[in-house]
């Protein structure tokens, strides 16, 4: 009788198994929209190199009127997979000291309206099993502050623009931008480069 039950139970349990894995939706491949942002600095006694990684959206006229929604919320920055972030040297972003590493990258809007970069530790996000959809769950990281220019954009960028410059002639120096339609967000970002090459 015993054998019977288990049997069944079994039985039961195998036929369970398609139902259970057509809840869990799938999706991926190659990737058309990921675009990147780069920065590589070297001379005789140093090396250095800055990357960003993202899927950039479209805009959407209507996103204007969503503006004031966006106070004392997280938001993606991007699309599809977390927008990255890896550097081989510190930066100061908006003034705020970020240690050499890779980071995922997500935004905040606080209750004023003013946003901020928010960078979180790949590796560390990644045991957390932070996503990159689910913003109101990410939790740590760290907040750069950036400053909203609203419709200063002559040409409006119709899909998302993140870039990280340096400046030719102070290569310590540069910006970080995020352009979106009319508006951009910006701040400037300060490269702590090596004095010495590694040995």
């Amino acid at each position: 009788m015993f054998q019977k039950l288990l049997r069944a139970a079994t039985i039961a349990a195998i036929c369970s198994l398609p139902t259970l894995r057509a809840q869990v939706q799938v999706f991926g491949g190659p990737d058309p929209d990921r675009k990147g942002s780069s920065v590589i600095m070297f001379s005789d006694t140093m090396m250095a190199g800055i990357a960003i990684s993202y899927s950039a959206p479209v805009w959407k006229e209507q996103y204007n009127q969503m503006l004031d929604s966006l106070k004392g919320k997280n938001l993606r920055l991007g699309k599809n997979w977390w927008t990255s972030f890896d550097t081989s040297v510190p930066v100061v972003i908006g003034g705020v000291k970020v240690e050499a590493g890779s980071y995922f990258l997500g935004m905040h809007c606080d209750k004023d309206g003013k946003f901020s970069l928010l960078l979180f530790a790949a590796a560390e996000a990644m045991k957390g099993n932070l996503m990159p959809f689910v913003a109101d769950a990410w939790k740590g990281g760290t907040s750069a502050p950036l400053s909203l220019a609203k419709d200063s954009l002559k040409e409006p960028a119709k899909t998302m623009v993140i870039a990280i410059e340096a400046d030719a002639k102070n290569p310590a120096s540069g910006m970080f931008r995020v352009q979106w339609g009319p508006h951009e967000l910006s701040t400037p970002v300060t490269f702590v480069l090596p004095t010495e090459k590694k040995k």
